[in-house]
């Protein structure tokens, strides 16, 4: 199968970067109406994590446009865990899906909501909130100029109802900075909140 302008770049980018062992699958649940294809890295950004990107989000805008150019922004979702599962990928593909079958706009510092609750259902961690990729890689994902579009990645990276409220209440930096401060586990997705 061809592939356009955009799913070329973003490819390459994603094989150069996260490395490790890399096979992409296809994900389709029964009532909705687009497939979304993962990527899976084993080993990826070390030894015993995983990460997974969406693959084809990219061929839609985000919903945003950049500031400086106007270009319209295209992103890909990544997201990292302990290796030795596929959830992370099977989380991406409910969240991929569900951005391309209610259209909605998605960038830096969007919370998707309810996510985490549907595998997790015992766990603090209900949302996905899009930030940066924080920099575990040897290379940055960086920003892609594609002529009309600029592309970039966005972390999930999954937060509770109480981090979410917070967000809201005091901004994104805010968040990011108490997360750094209380050395969060990333790759747990049962992690306890820490509000």
């Amino acid at each position: 199968m061809a592939l356009n302008k955009y799913e070329e770049k973003m490819i390459s980018v994603l094989t150069e970067t996260l490395g490790g062992v890399q096979a992409a699958f296809s994900y389709q649940k029964q009532d909705a109406e687009h497939k979304l294809d993962i990527l899976y890295a084993k080993q990826s950004p070390g030894g015993n994590y995983l990460t997974a990107s969406t693959l084809g989000l990219v061929n839609r805008t985000t919903g945003y446009s950049d500031s400086n150019t106007g270009k319209e922004i295209r992103a890909e979702i990544i997201m990292s865990s302990y290796g030795g599962h596929d959830m992370a990928g099977k989380i991406l593909s409910t969240a991929g899906i569900g951005i391309y079958d209610t259209n909605i706009r998605y960038g830096y510092g969007t919370v998707l909501k309810g996510i985490m609750e549907l595998y997790y259902p015992n766990s603090d961690m209900k949302h996905l909130f899009l930030m940066l990729p924080p920099p575990l890689w040897k290379k940055s994902f960086g920003v892609t100029d594609a002529d009309e579009s600029i592309i970039t990645f966005l972390y999930a990276l999954p937060i509770s109802q109480a981090e979410c409220d917070y967000m809201s209440e005091n901004g994104i930096d805010a968040l990011q900075n108490f997360f750094v401060e209380k050395n969060i586990d990333m790759f747990d997705f049962e992690r306890k909140s820490v509000l």
